[in-house]
């Protein structure tokens, strides 16, 4: 069967959806060899992941996780971004949770170890000193008892962990990297998700909706390239609401906001990027970073139906940084315990 397939990808031939999600199962069951993992991969990234292909490998991996059994009796966001955009900011996403949290929207925040930055959302997380959710059981006991739960991806999707080795050794970006960040094990209702390639931008969106995604915003900076609402230019917006995609375009100054340079959004290593987390939200950062979470925050917002615009989400989410509700919510964090 893997014959067939890599036969026809190599001939820029799609495959269907669920052919994608055969392959995921065979690589779950070790019935294909390394090298076929490598040829297959490769020829997928030359030929082009189709929607199809990638909403099949997604479904794939989403039904092999570790199942979290939880009633969505309320929105329960995401904002787990596909990285790779080179510009090494601090964890923009990962603070831009938290502050959403104490602003009262449920955040299961998937999460991975940096390979391609200094600092992935999971190495800054554990600088911070909060907990990563290994469990089921740890993830709705975080949900209830802090808002948030940062799902530490590797634990939840071990189908696939021999595909990790591969992967490194090829060196490029693979389908992989898209999808990582749609197939939180949680199912969460809403999602903002950064991209940093915006034709996989426009793609994912329409893989989220078809993974049943309510309200989401699938965001791409650019001018400079970056996978976030973008504070120092452009940002390309999917935003996904009542089943269809809404394509736009926004500028900070849209948005009221003043536009920061790259070069202010820098961070570093882990403990380097979990000292800046820690100034913007107690509100003892520079303008640039504060607002850049400002921005992203009040897109998770939206998503968890606590605000109707981003104006109005960077109003709310400014507020809980002024009034010490964020600053409060990172002790709470680094107390507690699964």
């Amino acid at each position: 069967m893997i014959k067939d397939f890599l036969k026809r990808i190599t001939e820029y031939k799609n495959l269907s959806r669920i052919e994608a999600k055969q392959i995921i199962t065979l690589i779950s069951e070790d019935k294909i060899t390394y090298a076929q993992i490598g040829s297959l991969l490769t020829a997928l990234k030359m030929k082009g992941e189709t929607v199809e292909e990638l909403t099949g490998f997604a479904q794939g991996l989403i039904e092999l996780a570790q199942k979290i059994d939880i009633s969505h009796n309320q929105p329960i966001v995401d904002s787990c971004g596909t990285g790779g955009d080179g510009t090494n900011t601090f964890n923009i996403s990962t603070a831009s949770a938290v502050l959403a949290s104490a602003c009262g929207v449920m955040m299961a925040k998937h999460s991975n170890f940096g390979y391609t930055s200094l600092s992935g959302s999971s190495n800054v997380v554990e600088a911070l000193g909060f907990e990563l959710s290994r469990t089921s059981e740890n993830v709705i006991n975080s949900l209830s008892s802090t808002n948030i739960a940062f799902l530490h991806a590797p634990y939840f999707h071990t189908s696939t962990r021999n595909v990790v080795a591969i992967r490194k050794e090829l060196g490029f970006r693979t389908f992989f990297n898209y999808i990582g960040p749609l197939t939180n094990p949680i199912r969460p209702t809403g999602q903002v998700l950064g991209v940093a390639d915006n034709d996989y931008a426009k793609k994912l969106s329409q893989v989220l909706l078809n993974l049943g995604c309510e309200r989401a915003m699938v965001v791409n900076g650019e001018n400079p390239t970056i996978d976030e609402l973008n504070i120092c230019g452009k940002t390309n917006v999917y935003k996904i609401e009542n089943g269809k995609i809404e394509e736009y375009s926004i500028y900070p100054e849209d948005l009221g906001l003043k536009t920061y340079t790259l070069e202010e959004l820098k961070g570093g290593k882990a403990e380097e990027n979990a000292k800046i987390v820690e100034e913007v939200l107690s509100g003892k950062s520079n303008e640039a970073k504060l607002y850049a979470v400002l921005l992203n925050t009040s897109a998770i917002l939206w998503a968890g139906g606590k605000c109707s615009t981003l104006e109005e989400g960077i109003i709310i989410a400014r507020d809980h940084v002024e009034n010490g509700m964020a600053e409060k919510k990172i002790l709470e964090l680094k107390n507690y315990e699964l």
